[in-house]
């Protein structure tokens, strides 16, 4: 087993698996009549994820699952959105960003309180979120709408990545979530043509009972890290190969969303499998905790000598490894390759070092 003793590397005492707290939130009086948010917090460097839809497409709920680990039952008792929410999720240089959740009723083209300009500038993640379940042609024309809005406008959509959450998939089989799919995409590609507007919607099905939306957030998260993904990748693809494992995913540990893997496409299952693995890991760690540990809110059962190992029953073996407190690299092999641990544990060591040789060169520059 290996262990790192480097305690340059402990937990801060500030870091908590739900430090997330909304920082600033406006509300609508009469659905329209707000205080405009700060022009200078919507330009900020910082990069931003805006949420669309109409009314109880599960915007918010997509919110609470991610950062706030409200579980999928407990999103049926959320009242609608009739706020602009604001959240500043800072939980380490890469999930750092701020969130706006507009209500459905609120078009921010169209209300003159919001400076959508303003909004949109710098980098972005505009998600646009769709209610699989009902009848969706008014939140398809929304959709258009709102892109045709973007590009016509004074701002080049470079910075701008858009995702298209078709939501609530669960409710739907197999064979309708495909016909949905399709669907959507021909009519938003046909209407986006006639508008004479090329550009690139990241579609996803997704569905908070199930991994996907953590999944499709993952996506949203790398694209808001262009200078730092393809670096991060090439050091995954590097231990991939050299320790002959079969995929390779850089978490973060409090969301569970993959900021980075190897180039190989991300199947649902194996992401899953991934995701029990760190929940595992820190159940068992938390009971055995020492008792002052638990008591305390900074507790997390997850420090620099963390490295775990779980067999499962096909011969596949996945290993976590801690790379920084917010960070963890987990790993799928083959039982057969265990004999040469050592090796495994030394790539890995070098991997952590790479990452943290990346993670101060990035800091000292942002």
């Amino acid at each position: 087993m290996y262990d790192d003793d480097d305690d340059d590397n402990q937990i801060p005492s500030s870091y908590t698996t739900n430090a997330i707290k909304p920082e600033r939130s406006t509300d609508y009086v009469d659905e329209y009549e707000s205080v405009n948010p700060d022009k200078d917090d919507m330009v900020q460097a910082k990069p931003k994820i805006v949420l669309l839809g109409l009314r109880r497409s599960g915007k918010s709920s997509i919110r609470n699952v991610v950062f706030h680990k409200m579980s999928a039952n407990e999103t049926l008792f959320l009242e609608s959105t009739t706020k602009l929410f604001t959240e500043d999720v800072s939980r380490n240089c890469f999930i750092d960003y701020m969130i706006y959740d507009f209500p459905g009723q609120c078009d921010p083209f169209e209300d003159t309180i919001i400076e959508w300009e303003a909004l949109f500038e710098g980098r972005t993640a505009l998600i646009f979120v769709i209610d699989a379940l009902e009848e969706y042609q008014q939140a398809v024309e929304k959709l258009i709408h709102t892109v045709v809005k973007l590009h016509d406008g004074k701002h080049s959509l470079d910075n701008l990545e858009i995702f298209v959450f078709i939501h609530k998939v669960d409710g739907l089989p197999d064979e309708q979530r495909s016909e949905v799919l399709k669907d959507i995409t021909a009519r938003t590609n046909d209407e986006l043509s006639e508008a004479g507007v090329d550009v690139y919607l990241n579609t996803q099905l997704t569905s908070v009972y199930n991994h996907s939306i953590l999944d499709a957030v993952s996506k949203v998260s790398q694209k808001l890290i262009p200078e730092l993904l393809p670096t991060f990748e090439s050091l995954l693809n590097a231990l991939k190969e050299r320790c002959s494992m079969d995929r390779v995913f850089l978490f973060d540990v409090a969301t569970k969303c993959y900021l980075a893997t190897d180039t190989e496409i991300v199947k649902l299952d194996i992401y899953e499998m991934c995701c029990d693995m760190l929940d595992l890991v820190m159940d068992i760690s938390e009971i055995y905790a020492r008792r002052s540990e638990r008591k305390t809110v900074r507790y997390l059962p997850y420090d620099t000598k963390s490295f775990s190992k779980v067999l499962l029953e096909n011969g596949t073996v996945i290993i976590k490894k801690y790379i920084t407190p917010h960070l963890c690299l987990v790993c799928l092999l083959q039982e057969s390759r265990l004999n040469q641990i050592g090796l495994i544990e030394y790539n890995i060591a070098k991997f952590a070092k790479g990452m943290d040789e990346v993670l101060q060169a990035y800091s000292q520059k942002t």
